[in-house]
């Protein structure tokens, strides 16, 4: 089936339409921060992480994995997370150096995709990588919440929100290096 109008060359699925959605939802989250509402813009980034892992849920659940998927998921992360990263050192909601350690991350994995796409090879999806994105999913909102918590329900947010951070980092740039020693082991294989 796969190259078929029915198999990985379809346009049309469940999961690249909820892909498409989540780029969609950049906008509106820029929109509603920069609009000043922080906890509005958090909630666009709940509903955004959710449609992340929904996507990659439907695609195999429902044998919808296509090639323009495993393009859009990708890029509706990038978006979602660069978004999110910038926005809170924007509207300083996140500390700079908190977004300058993901960012930093993003743009080697990023750039080593690239590279490793420009010589059709592909690198795997690690659990780590999952973990560590889930990790900074739950993190950042908890940052766009902060301001408007107050008492021992505020400082409880403010340290879940540390942990999953640290966690999520640390997590994040090891799943990086993972990533390129893979890539370097496939082009070592490759001749």
């Amino acid at each position: 089936m796969s190259g078929t109008r029915s198999g990985r060359s379809r346009i049309i699925t469940v999961p690249n339409l909820v892909s498409f959605f989540r780029i969609l939802l950049v906008p509106l989250f820029w929109w509603v921060l920069l609009g000043g509402r922080p906890t509005a813009a958090a909630l666009i980034l709940v509903v955004m992480g959710v449609t992340d892992w929904l996507d990659g849920w439907l695609a195999r659940r429902l044998d919808q994995v296509t090639d323009l998927g495993t393009f859009l998921d990708p890029v509706g992360d990038w978006l979602m997370m660069g978004s999110a990263v910038l926005g809170g050192m924007v509207e300083m909601l996140l500390p700079v150096w908190v977004g300058a350690v993901i960012l930093s991350r993003s743009v080697v994995v990023g750039l080593w995709s690239a590279w490793m796409t420009a010589r059709r090879s592909a690198l795997e999806v690690r659990m780590i990588g999952k973990a560590a994105i889930t990790f900074l999913y739950v993190a950042i909102p908890l940052f766009y919440f902060s301001p408007d918590l107050s008492g021992a329900f505020g400082a409880v947010i403010d340290a879940i929100a540390w942990v999953a951070v640290v966690g999520g980092m640390a997590l994040y740039w090891w799943s990086g290096v993972l990533y390129v020693r893979d890539g370097l082991a496939a082009v070592r294989e490759a001749g």
